[in-house]
């Protein structure tokens, strides 16, 4: 395939942040990782809905599908994000190091970003930006969750600079 900045993006992004496609649990920290990537103004480009395990981008899907092995593999030595672009691949790598126990790195990432679109869309949604009207639309739509985990989880999207709360 020819190489064009967009791919060379890509390519450097998705090595950085270890992107697989192997199971479907790598496929889903994937596309929440680049989620949560693009919120923090890092825009590769990738538009997103909800869906049934959160945000969700076919467009990353289909790009993922058919570009992955060639990128995975490609030195991109000579190439160079900006330190911006650096500095919000790091953030969101570290969400890692508040995993807690009770969670699974899938089901980690899906819980942060999940709590991140309907922070981000709370108007599509009908509700306030306030923690309990968050944690309620999330439950909702995904019971596995516990009101104290969204607790943790929207503490650790505050203290990591993703959300803004209560300015």
């Amino acid at each position: 395939m020819g190489m064009n900045n967009i791919d060379i993006a890509n390519g450097i992004v998705f090595q950085k942040m270890a992107v697989s496609k192997d199971s479907f649990d790598d496929r889903l920290i994937c596309q929440k990782k680049i989620y949560l990537l693009q919120s923090l103004g890092t825009d590769l480009g990738y538009t997103y809905n909800w869906y049934v395990r959160g945000p969700y981008s076919p467009s990353l899907t289909s790009y993922i599908y058919n570009n992955l092995e060639v990128l995975s593999s490609n030195d991109f030595s000579n190439y160079h994000l900006s330190k911006v672009a650096e500095d919000n691949i790091n953030q969101v790598n570290t969400l890692l190091e508040d995993k807690r126990e009770d969670f699974g790195v899938a089901s980690w990432y899906e819980l942060l970003a999940s709590l991140l679109y309907i922070y981000k869309n709370s108007r599509n949604w009908n509700i306030d930006q306030k923690p309990d009207s968050l944690f309620k639309a999330l439950i909702e739509q995904k019971p596995q969750y516990n009101e104290e985990q969204c607790n943790y989880a929207l503490d650790v999207l505050a203290k990591r600079g993703f959300v803004q709360m209560g300015v």
